[in-house]
């Protein structure tokens, strides 16, 4: 009965000594530290406070997550504060009938109208793919961490005026609908006709 007792409360106790462990070690290599924007476990937020069992997050609508710190040590954790500065990629995406070059040259003439983007690393506009109702692009800029949300939305805005002035068009997504002889027919009120002529159908 003791044994039995004893497994069981080695049992109980495992999660928790898991969430210790993985609390002490969180503490000795820093991943992420108060006030760092992270994701992890699933979670996105601003870490709040690390204690030895769990990792308080504050999500970006001021939401309150507790996480266990086995969780967290369990996935991956992506740090988007760590560094002082971070890449801002913007799709863009014009119809097909624009020039190339053009749009190169349009794209690229804006950059330095947008506020607070700097100049090393240099900016890019990426020619990405041929997408299915567009020619894709990707106008890529560098910024200082906290000024991150900031440069995004400035960096659309720019893109989509000089777009605007340029007479570049942005399309909207399309598809192609083809119809076969029958569907045609049904469309039109007529009756579908069989391979010998007659009629399908009442």
């Amino acid at each position: 009965m003791i044994a039995a007792a004893g497994l069981a409360v080695g049992l109980a106790f495992q999660g928790t000594l898991s969430n210790f462990a993985a609390g002490v070690m969180l503490l000795v290599f820093r991943p992420f530290k108060v006030g760092d924007l992270v994701t992890t476990a699933g979670n996105l937020g601003i870490v709040q406070e690390i204690e030895l069992f769990t990792t308080e997050l504050s999500t970006l609508d001021n939401r309150k997550i507790v996480v266990p710190n086995g969780s967290i040590f369990g996935s991956v954790i992506e740090n988007l504060t760590h560094n002082d500065t971070r890449r801002v990629d913007v799709p863009v995406g014009v119809e097909y009938s624009a020039d190339v070059d053009e749009t190169r040259k349009v794209l690229e003439a804006m950059i330095p109208s947008i506020p607070a983007v700097l100049e090393d690393p240099a900016p890019q506009v990426f020619l990405a793919e041929l997408g299915a109702s567009s020619v894709d692009w990707q106008v890529r800029v560098w910024c200082k961490t906290e000024d991150y949300w900031d440069v995004y939305q400035a960096t659309i805005r720019a893109a989509k005026m000089a777009l605007d002035e340029a007479k570049l068009g942005i399309p909207f997504p399309q598809m192609d609908v083809h119809l076969d002889g029958p569907s045609l027919a049904l469309l039109s009120g007529k009756k579908p006709m069989s391979s010998i002529g007659a009629p399908i159908g009442k």
